[in-house]
């Protein structure tokens, strides 16, 4: 039973994530719609591989798993961490500089993040799940400084707040699920499910929240 859901959830998975991606890329045809440029370079990129993970989930077999294909899969993956976390440092100094603030301490998080990718990667070598979680951690905790900026504004324009939630909470589901998985080893089909469910419900989450947020051109500002 647990082998059959496991079988109907990384095929069906991938198809809504991309119906979703599908709609989020529609956002960008608008104009108005393209003052954060590396939201729109994340999504592209983000839904070639998502084809790429339903291809590999329904033809297992088609393609040869070697340990080329497997890193070139695991540094395409890596680069989306590097475009999104550069997008929060871009959304981060924006909102300080709204605030009134010197927006310096961006090159500081920045080199900070730039060490914990490094640190992550060379201690862990080949266990790019492990790397992950850690540069996903980091971008969870950056997330939770932005969002202390936010608060300390009377008036949030919606993008930013829409943005930094789709973006806070799939990180979070990255790091929990890159946990579980893991802990499972690759062999207990029960914690992989639940894996895969907290990875695909927190990017459904994410990318709706991306979706309302590009709505229209000119989003008001909401009260906090």
């Amino acid at each position: 039973m647990a082998k059959s859901f496991y079988s109907i959830l990384i095929i069906a998975g991938p198809v809504l994530a991309l119906l979703l991606q599908a709609l989020v890329l529609s956002r960008f045809l608008n104009r108005g719609n393209r003052d954060y440029p590396l939201a729109i370079l994340f999504t592209l990129i983000l839904f070639p591989l998502t084809v790429f993970a339903f291809v590999l989930n329904k033809y297992p077999n088609l393609i040869p798993i070697t340990l080329g294909f497997t890193t070139g899969y695991a540094a395409a993956d890596l680069c989306m961490h590097i475009l999104l976390l550069a997008l929060m440092l871009q959304l981060i100094r924006q909102t300080l500089l709204q605030l009134g603030q010197t927006a310096s301490i961006v090159w500081a998080l920045g080199g900070v993040s730039a060490l914990v990718s490094v640190s992550a990667y060379l201690f862990f070598e080949s266990d790019f799940a492990r790397t992950r979680q850690v540069v996903s951690f980091w971008m969870v905790l950056l997330n939770l400084f932005w969002w202390t900026l936010l608060l300390r504004k009377r008036k949030v324009d919606r993008r930013v707040m829409l943005l930094s939630t789709g973006i806070g909470l799939m990180m979070t589901g990255q790091v929990i699920a890159d946990g579980i998985e893991i802990l499972a080893m690759r062999k207990d089909v029960k914690m992989l499910i639940a894996a895969y469910l907290i990875i695909y419900l927190t990017h459904y989450i994410c990318l709706y929240c991306w979706f309302s947020a590009f709505k229209t051109p000119k989003i008001p500002e909401v009260a906090l």
